[in-house]
């Protein structure tokens, strides 16, 4: 196999006699190559979606699969705002080009390890995708307005409106305040849908006075003790609209065989999707991108048996990280995967445990994942034990860092502003 090799740090930690908690971590290097050696031939299919009236299109830049004009949505980030995305699904080998509105001298597609060459004609750029990614253009040399193509396999099995047990937004805006589910209910967002959230006027806030002073309001979507419930589509919710901390976007508690799939996520005012006490979940090809202070990407808490499985996560905050924010007799974190995740870290780490270990978390797998940006000053990957949990089987495998700004790795144990364990968290460092 030929290929280039990508760079890796040493590992910093700050407090090394407390590496006895660990039983294994490992960050390997895997050659890069070219995609689509040897694959057989599939039969092209291309599906777009209409974006809803007075929705804001790009400045920047303009899409086209196979001559196929699309949508081109712009959001604003933490750095190098604000981004676009264009978002379709697709079987076989497709062609696209990106025309910027910005002269192009060099452009670059992201993550390296998909093999792609893009290539520059005056201010278009083209290339081919043969199985659906998530890839990230660039241009010039630098961050600045990148643009996100959003290519997603063929959906199967998409429920119809009317159907039982289902919560179907289908194209247009859709102005929501909160949604419940419950035992057995899918909601449903169509191609098109844009699931919009507002805090009506005479809602009552939770707590009046939250962290930082703020007005906590129930999440946007809440299923508790609830199983076999799924969140699927190829809409948008957009949470853009909503106050820092506000709303959490997904307040999933003691929930049993969870799906989510396929939709994306923007502008989140605090943490995005939240297990708490969850068994059986499967989070696969979600994208994110949210600009707002502690917009984590997955916040994995107290919860066993889960899947994150691709997608995108650019977010202002941890993009997937593992927790135990309750302590005994509250379930451990254990049996937990992530893989083939690509991640923009904005601010603060990419992927790992991230304090709050209040119970213990033990076979966190984060497998052949992509961090194409850490901008932030903290790290690519942690392990931050701040409670008296213990931590066991924490594997990093063919996790590839293309770029990043602070250490590579955390590794740290000690009281820290959310211990709740000060005594027992200090005498382990």
């Amino acid at each position: 196999m030929t290929g280039r090799f990508l760079y890796y740090a040493v590992v910093y930690a700050r407090t090394i006699p407390a590496l006895s908690f660990l039983s294994v971590i490992t960050l390997c290097i895997a050659p890069l190559c070219a995609e689509g050696a040897g694959q057989p031939m599939v039969t092209t299919r291309v599906v777009t979606y209409p974006s809803p009236p007075g929705e804001t299109r790009s400045g920047d830049w303009a899409v086209e699969v196979n001559g196929r004009s699309m949508f081109c949505h712009t959001v604003g980030t933490l750095n190098g705002g604000p981004a676009s995305f264009a978002s379709f699904d697709f079987s076989g080998t497709v062609t696209i080009k990106v025309i910027s509105t910005r002269p192009v001298n060099t452009a670059k597609a992201l993550p390296a390890s998909f093999g792609i060459t893009p290539m520059v004609n005056g201010k278009e750029i083209t290339f081919t995708l043969n199985k659906p990614r998530n890839v990230t253009i660039e241009i010039n040399g630098g961050i600045d307005r990148a643009l996100h193509i959003l290519a997603n396999p063929l959906e199967t099995g998409a429920p119809k409106p009317g159907d039982p047990n289902v919560i179907y937004y289908g194209p247009g805006v859709h102005e929501v305040a909160t949604l419940k589910l419950t035992d057995n209910q899918t909601l449903y967002l169509a191609g098109g849908a844009i699931l919009r959230a507002v805090i009506p006027k005479d809602e009552k806030p939770l707590i009046e006075h939250g962290w930082r002073d703020q007005k906590k309001y129930a999440p946007f979507l809440v299923a508790s003790a609830a199983k076999h419930v799924k969140i699927r589509g190829r809409g948008i919710i957009d949470l853009g609209l909503l106050p820092w901390l506000s709303r959490n976007t997904f307040g999933l508690s003691k929930c049993e065989n969870l799906l989510i799939e396929g939709i994306t996520i923007l502008s989140a005012p605090e943490w995005v999707v939240a297990l708490f006490e969850c068994k059986n979940v499967t989070i696969r090809n979600v994208k994110e991108i949210c600009k707002g202070e502690n917009s984590d990407g997955v916040d994995i808490c107290n919860s066993q048996d889960v899947l994150v499985e691709g997608g995108f996560y650019r977010n202002n905050d941890d993009e997937i990280c593992v927790k135990t924010t309750l302590p005994p007799p509250a379930q451990e974190s254990k049996n937990i995967i992530v893989r083939g995740a690509v991640i923009w870290n904005e601010h603060a780490r990419g992927l790992g445990i991230t304090s709050e270990t209040r119970a213990n978390i033990s076979n966190v797998l984060f497998q052949d994942c992509d961090i194409i940006h850490d901008l932030g000053n903290w790290s690519c990957l942690a392990i931050l034990v701040s409670d008296s949990g213990t931590m066991s089987n924490i594997r990093f495998e063919d996790i590839r860092i293309e770029d990043t700004q602070s250490a590579v790795f955390d590794c740290w144990v000690g009281a820290d502003q959310w211990a709740t364990t000060r005594s027992a968290a200090t005498s382990t460092a």
